[in-house]
C-alpha cells in the first residue's frame, strides 16, 4: 500500500469531518452551518500550490474550527490530527 502524502491525509481528515458534523445530533445547527463552510474554505486554501498558500490563513482558519468544535470529542480529535499534516 502506497504512503498517502499530507495533502491527500488532510483532505481525507476535512471530508469526515465535514460528515462527523452532518451527521452529529449533539452539534447544534447553528454551529453546523458556520463551521461546513469553514472546512470548505480551508479545503480551499490548501489547494493552491505548495509554495502560493496562504499559511496564515490555512492556521487561523483551523484554529477557528477548533475553538468552535472544542466541545465534541470526535471532531476536535480528527482536527487535532490535521495538525499533523499541516503545511508550516
Amino acid at each position: 500500500m502506497a504512503e498517502r502524502t499530507d495533502d491527500e491525509m488532510l483532505a481525507k481528515l476535512i471530508e469526515r469531518s465535514r460528515l462527523l458534523i452532518a451527521l452529529d445530533d449533539e452539534i447544534p445547527v447553528e454551529t453546523k452551518l458556520q463551521t461546513q463552510p469553514l472546512l470548505k474554505q480551508l479545503e480551499q486554501l490548501l489547494a493552491e500550490v505548495a509554495g502560493e498558500r496562504d499559511l496564515g490563513r490555512i492556521e487561523s482558519t483551523h484554529a477557528l474550527l477548533r475553538r468552535e468544535l472544542a466541545e465534541f470529542p470526535n471532531i476536535d480529535a480528527l482536527l487535532g490530527a490535521m495538525e499533523n499534516f499541516l503545511p508550516r
